[in-house]
């Protein structure tokens, strides 16, 4: 079962961000990030997703000003 994250970070960008990407993806490690520490003071994981429109869906939910896929997973 492929599963889908979202990194929601409120720091990187004005108005925040909100990218989905693979779980697979060296930068999400299943919803740890590229750490593998969890959540950190600049943002959050949110998922698992069964599917790429439901990580979307949420994505578009956090009302960041920018909602995006990863560009190295490209989910």
């Amino acid at each position: 079962m492929k599963k889908f994250y979202v990194y929601q970070n409120w720091t990187a960008e004005r108005g925040g961000k909100a990218i989905v990407h693979r779980g697979s993806c060296s930068f999400c490690n299943d919803g740890q990030g590229f750490h593998k520490t969890g959540p950190t003071r600049n943002g959050r994981w949110l998922g698992p997703f069964e599917d790429k429109n439901a990580a979307l869906a949420k994505a578009r939910d956090t009302e960041s000003a920018r909602v995006d896929s990863c560009k190295k997973c490209s989910p």
